[in-house]
């Protein structure tokens, strides 16, 4: 028997664990966290949450001693060792190793947002984007570069970063052996080989019917904006 969540569709196996969920939406619970003031509906999930501020990490995989703060964590990583996928979509079949990614995935099929920006309203299918784009607005930058100190609002952002300072190009084109510190630039590459021109610009085509030119979008936009201009 799974327990649903009403406001955002998220099941859970336990109903103490749907209690704690719950406290997410309505911000009340008996149990506070002192340091984030995360309300709980446990005192269990209290002393489990405090793990994060802490950063004790208890459980540890036997086979690549990778830490987790939850016997859930740990359980979820062991299917990463042994391939198994025991959560199915009913749509199109597709299966995960763990019951949050099926339901992340099913969003894809029901266009469900449930998670929305208090300050301008634009909604996510995963919270992880909606605390991303939180920090558009309050300016966070909490990755820090250890070499020049330059600051970055996502980690994937810091990662590109710190290859300037290594060197580091992992993407390499396997038809001229180029490498690049994005899967970006690796793409634009192949388009030199295989000819394809994704990004058509409409104003240029026109121009030049027999030869369509391929752009990038932001390109494409300042040719046709200059073009109605004048």
């Amino acid at each position: 028997m799974a327990f649903e969540c009403t406001q955002c569709g998220k099941s859970f196996k336990q109903a103490s664990r749907l209690a704690d969920h719950m406290c997410i939406h309505t911000r009340k619970g008996p149990f506070t966290c002192g340091v984030c003031e995360k309300p709980f509906a446990t005192k269990n999930a209290l002393i489990m949450h405090m793990r994060v501020h802490t950063g004790e990490k208890p459980c540890t995989c036997e086979i690549c001693d990778k830490p987790f703060t939850k016997t859930s964590g740990l359980s979820s990583h062991m299917r990463t060792h042994t391939g198994e996928t025991p959560y199915t979509c009913g749509v199109c079949e597709k299966s995960f190793n763990d019951n949050s990614s099926l339901t992340q995935h099913m969003r894809i099929h029901t266009g469900e947002t449930p998670f929305t920006c208090e300050v301008c309203d634009k909604s996510f299918k995963v919270k992880s984007r909606l605390t991303l784009h939180m920090r558009m607005h309050t300016g966070e930058k909490p990755f820090t570069c250890e070499v020049c100190k330059k600051s970055f609002s996502a980690n994937s952002n810091l990662t590109q970063h710190m290859r300037i300072h290594t060197g580091e190009r992992p993407f390499n084109c396997e038809v001229c052996d180029k490498s690049f510190t994005q899967t970006s630039g690796l793409v634009k590459r192949m388009l030199v080989h295989t000819g394809e021109t994704p990004f058509t610009c409409e104003v240029m085509t026109r121009l030049s019917p027999s030869q369509p030119i391929a752009v990038s979008p932001r390109i494409c936009v300042f040719i046709r904006e200059k073009t109605i201009s004048e």
